[in-house]
């Protein structure tokens, strides 16, 4: 009697999660996630659902500190504004785009994700992919104005040129955060100093000194009988103020992260005197040099505007930009709906009217950046140049006072001797 084998069982392919991001049959951006075989299994599945302009990024599985704290890991704007010079030159150079992507992504000097991106990236090109779709697929890196630009610079040759335009671009963007986050830096050390030394005075000098006192049976200035219920105050209730501050910033935090929280933030910043024209010239500025970039890389008004409200995070902004946006879709140009907006000043105004009357608008947008970008920068300075001298005599002043409050009943008791 014969024995049937047992037929082989194939097993059934390994279930990923992918994040994706993707355009739904109204255009707007969705973002999900979904479980498939692979990436193309995972795009069919998701095509089969109405949406187009896929990104998909493997989710990962075990815990990993990259996966807790991306942008510990991620990819830094330097080094995408050095891909981006390197290969418009391997490109100038006379180097085919594959050859010059493979090339970079071998490069020691990138960081592991961006080899890793690289690698992706060059993987596609051989399958026949266009770069543009490539990049799509690393939002976390390249963003959308990035992408698009690449798309347009790719269909109209001119892939070099885009390229050093967006390093240029980048930058510049780069540069003007970077004197904005260093002219803060010295009055927050103040701050951060002076609020810690009278937390050591209070918590660690004055409970034995009042002990002191309070053996003596010295009779205590104002400011000493201030300080010592301060001081009494932050030994018996310290946890309890130190867990209400943890709630209160928490909370606090979690509602900016909310649509209404942001809004309500940027509404009151964009309201303070002396920081509100900094803030909005700053927004100006970026969305001067992001226009001028787009519209140089070939783009018409109509897609540039429909990709400006997402260049920027400041919600007050962004509204007055969709206002501008939906405007200008309904052919009242750019200069006009600007105009019915507050936010925009006469000198930006007269100069897109400018650049729409002559068709070099691209032009007269670069002008408006650099000098709002100028603008922004010097009264920044000012800002800063004011807050130094404030915060240091606001800090001595703290200081000074928690002094006065120790000396004073130090001479009554060596009077009293």
């Amino acid at each position: 009697m014969t024995q049937t084998p047992e037929r082989s069982r194939t097993p059934a392919p390994k279930q990923v999660s992918y994040r994706y991001e993707a355009a739904d049959d109204r255009g707007r951006r969705v973002k999900g996630s979904v479980r498939a075989a692979s990436e193309i299994v995972a795009q069919n599945v998701l095509a089969d659902r109405g949406l187009t302009d896929i990104a998909l990024h493997p989710m990962a599985s075990t815990f990993s500190l990259e996966g807790a704290v991306p942008s510990m890991f991620g990819v830094k704007p330097g080094a995408i504004i050095a891909f981006s010079r390197q290969l418009a030159t391997l490109l100038e150079s006379g180097v085919s785009l594959l050859p010059a992507l493979q090339l970079l992504a071998q490069q020691s000097s990138n960081s592991a994700a961006m080899r890793r991106i690289l690698t992706h990236i060059t993987s596609d090109l051989s399958m026949g992919t266009s770069i543009s779709h490539a990049l799509s697929k690393h939002p976390e890196a390249f963003n959308e104005v990035y992408r698009r630009s690449i798309d347009v610079g790719e269909r109209t040759g001119r892939l070099e040129e885009v390229l050093r335009d967006l390093a240029e671009h980048m930058e510049k963007q780069a540069a003007f955060a970077k004197k904005v986050s260093g002219a803060m830096t010295y009055p927050t050390i103040i701050m951060v100093v002076g609020v810690a030394v009278v937390i050591i005075l209070l918590t660690v000098v004055l409970p034995p000194l009042s002990e002191l006192f309070t053996a003596f049976d010295a009779e205590l200035p104002a400011p000493t009988r201030i300080m010592m219920a301060m001081s009494d105050g932050f030994l018996k209730y310290g946890i309890h103020i130190l867990v209400t501050a943890i709630v209160v910033t928490v909370a606090a935090v979690a509602y900016v992260r909310t649509e209404g929280g942001q809004r309500a933030k940027d509404r009151i910043l964009m309201r303070i005197p002396l920081m509100g024209a900094p803030m909005l010239m700053g927004e100006i500025a970026r969305l001067g040099r992001t226009m001028s970039l787009m519209l140089s890389a070939g783009l018409s008004l109509q897609e540039v505007m429909e990709l400006m409200p997402e260049t920027t995070t400041n919600s007050v902004f962004k509204d007055a930009l969709e206002q501008v946006k939906r405007r200008l879709f309904l052919g009242q140009g750019l200069a006009y709906p600007m105009a019915a907006n507050p936010l925009f000043p006469p000198l930006m105004l007269q100069m897109v009217r400018v650049g729409e009357e002559s068709n070099t608008l691209d032009v007269t947008m670069r002008v408006v950046a650099d000098f709002f970008e100028a603008e922004a920068e010097e009264r920044t300075t000012a800002l800063v140049a004011m807050i130094t001298p404030v915060s240091t005599i606001l800090l001595a002043a703290m200081v000074g006072f928690v002094a006065l409050s120790v000396i004073m009943p130090m001479y009554s008791l060596t009077g009293s001797f």
